[in-house]
């Protein structure tokens, strides 16, 4: 389907037509604020004031000489049929779950974006580290790149990235909105997130240093030292490569379906719904299963704070059940105030950072006598009982591999931040990089400050971080507040965790990918968030929580699922981006050449050998308490995938074809909405 153009005319309905000069409209900016949309420039032979014409996506935007495959998809998924599925969208009366209904539909408005006040030395340091990365990859907002999903349009913004031209009596428009409204979707969520505060939401749920702290002995008992320090600086170059790949597709297709939307772009139109689909159902999961890890960490750490207070109470797993929970519930509650989520987000940054400062200096001031250089970078601890030493070290790299996890979540918020395919590679490079910096010095400084190796295996606690602070500050009330730092870091990760699982859950429900989807599609009228969705995946995590009190080795191995089903999310589209070519699709504004050539190519590898190695028993011999159910993790993901695939989901799931046929209604709603204002 090429692209066309939609114009609506006001002398075609009767209404007197007079010729205006091009207005200059400045837009008040307050940080990151994105501009305003630009009608294409008139054509020749076009009159001026004729009528305002804005631009159709089809199905496939990013195609650049190849539109008989979106022609094929188009017809090969009832996309006649699907024109009219957009008329009872938010229609009332129907009662199924295969109806398209989205409540919670209302006026977008457009809020000014502003970067909260932060603490002044933490952020003009944040500004100067991410500085060094080369204007080459992060192009300032200065800069006017056509987006790749205009295909075909011209960037008409002016080089004061405040004034745009607005032609004829078209009002204001949001350039997102429209963007949006092109892959055929409206404007639920406002864009109340600023470039910092995205930052923070996708730094608080990586948080790889407090990764580092909470999963501590899986480290120590398969490698010792020598497993994290060297395990950081290579887990952070691969995700390093992870990142870019994700950078480069939502800059190109910023969406909050992410990684799902992408392969409904990408592939080809026999499995497209099929592959779509999949792919949206396995990152789900994995959202889940890492509110699921971050949950029991900080209800871990809770644990072990009372329990080093009260020596005598033994720590039972119904206990730390408790914890968990609470801190599911605080996760809850504060994602349901939305418009306070990217202050929240903000403030959990820095207190991150300052929490990481404040214990690292902490730790290696008050721990005497320090270990030797040899202990810290080359002694390898080999405690699992498997003989081979590689073996070892594989199961060891789960710590910094969890540690730096979860770097799509950005992404599902493509749809609450302005110029998202600016500001997301941003938040995804952003976090990689400061998240090794934090997590290295943090690591070494730990290892120089412990003086006990086999305490912190054995501790009473069952938290080996907080064991290793009691050894470094000589002092228990002293380890206490600093692991009440770590607690607190932790609150921010599953704040954050909890926002990117409903962003998943509702972008994937507002294209029928779950039971229940017209309830999960709703966005709050008065929360302005997806409430139900949110609400329902809390519910689930809760649910895995009683996974725990029967075993904790089973709960363990949700740890490892969630890191590989991300990584096989995130290999999908890449998968799909290499077969169809990598210039075969409109670039966005980040995009790094060869370099995103190699970076694909190291995530597909490393997507398959985690696949296979992280499967591998955590310790021989295997018995039912040491053996790794991550398999059986995958099994349960995909029968039930499969399952409801071919029970329901066949049918019910919206495609690319049938997006591109709502699409066309969606911009002339866009579009009279902005004529008449």
């Amino acid at each position: 389907m090429e692209l066309e153009s939609l114009i609506i005319n006001p002398a075609a309905q009767g209404t007197s037509v007079r010729k205006k000069k091009i207005e200059k409209t400045r837009i008040a900016s307050c940080g990151s604020l994105s501009p305003k949309y630009n009608s294409r420039p008139r054509q020749e032979g076009e009159r001026k004031g004729a009528g305002f014409y804005l631009p159709i996506a089809s199905f496939d935007p990013l195609e650049a000489n190849d539109s008989n495959i979106a022609n094929e998809s188009y017809q090969e998924e009832g996309g006649a049929e699907a024109h009219e599925s957009y008329r009872h969208r938010n229609s009332d009366t129907d009662d199924s779950d295969d109806s398209d209904q989205e409540a919670g539909h209302h006026d977008t408005q457009y809020p000014q974006h502003f970067l909260p006040s932060t603490p002044a030395i933490i952020k003009s340091s944040l500004i100067h580290f991410l500085s060094i990365i080369p204007n080459s990859i992060f192009p300032s907002n200065e800069m006017t790149t056509v987006p790749s999903y205009a295909q075909g349009e011209e960037d008409t913004t002016l080089k004061d990235k405040n004034v745009t031209y607005l032609d004829g009596d078209v009002g204001s428009m949001d350039s997102d909105t429209v963007k949006l409204a092109k892959m055929g979707y409206t404007q639920d969520l406002e864009r109340n997130f600023s470039k910092w505060s995205l930052l923070g939401v996708s730094f608080a749920l990586t948080n790889s240093w407090f990764g580092i702290s909470a999963s501590l002995v899986t480290g120590i008992n398969s490698g010792g030292p020598v497993v994290t320090v060297y395990g950081i600086i290579l887990i952070a170059l691969i995700n390093g490569c992870a990142g870019i790949s994700l950078a480069e597709l939502v800059s190109a297709m910023p969406n909050s379906g992410g990684q799902y939307y992408w392969v409904s772009v990408l592939a080809p139109p026999r499995h497209m719904k099929f592959l779509s689909y999949l792919t949206g159902a396995i990152g789900y999961a994995g959202s889940i299963f890492t509110c699921a890890s971050v949950a029991l960490a900080i209800g871990s750490a809770l644990m072990g704070m009372i329990q080093m207070n009260h020596p005598d109470l033994v720590i039972e797993r119904w206990m730390v059940f408790v914890s968990y929970q609470i801190f599911n519930l605080f996760a809850w509650v504060f994602n349901c105030y939305g418009k306070t989520l990217p202050k929240v987000a903000s403030f959990f940054l820095y207190v991150s950072l300052t929490s990481f400062i404040v214990i690292t200096i902490t730790v290696l001031a008050t721990s005497s006598p320090k270990q030797n250089a040899k202990f810290v970078f080359a002694n390898f601890v080999n405690n699992t009982g498997w003989e081979s030493n590689a073996i070892a070290f594989i199961v060891g790299l789960i710590n910094p591999n969890w540690s730096f996890a979860c770097l799509d979540s950005a992404t599902h918020l493509a749809e609450e931040v302005p110029r998202p395919e600016s500001n997301i590679p941003f938040a995804i490079i952003g976090t990689v990089a400061i998240g090794f910096v934090t997590a290295f010095l943090y690591s070494i400084a730990m290892f120089f400050s412990m003086t006990n190796l086999d305490e912190l295996v054995k501790t009473a606690t069952l938290v080996p971080i907080l064991e290793l602070y009691r050894q470094a500050t000589g002092s228990k009330p002293a380890a206490i507040f600093l692991e009440f730092l770590i607690c607190f870091t932790g609150l921010g990760c599953q704040i954050a965790c909890h926002t990117w699982q409903a962003r998943l859950c509702w972008s994937f429900a507002r294209d029928k990918g779950l039971p229940g989807s017209r309830y999960w599609s709703q966005v709050h009228p008065t929360m302005g968030i997806p409430f139900y969705a949110h609400t329902m995946s809390c519910i689930v995590v809760a649910l895995l929580g009683l996974l725990y009190i029967g075993s904790t080795t089973a709960f363990n191995s949700m740890v490892t699922a969630c890191i590989v089903l991300l990584y096989i999310s995130y290999a999908i589209p890449v998968i799909l981006l290499l077969m169809k070519g990598r210039n075969n699709i409109k670039h966005g504004p980040f995009w790094v050449g060869k370099l995103g050539l190699v970076a694909n190519l190291v995530l597909l590898f490393w997507t398959g050998f985690t696949l296979i190695m992280y499967s591998f028993p955590y310790s021989m011999p295997v018995t039912s308490g040491t053996m790794n159910y991550v398999s059986a993790v995958y099994g349960f993901v995909f029968i039930l995938t499969i399952g409801y695939w071919f029970a329901r989901g066949k049918r019910t799931f919206r495609g690319g074809g049938e997006r591109a046929a709502e699409a066309e209604h969606i911009v002339r709603e866009v579009a009279s909405h902005a004529h008449a204002s």
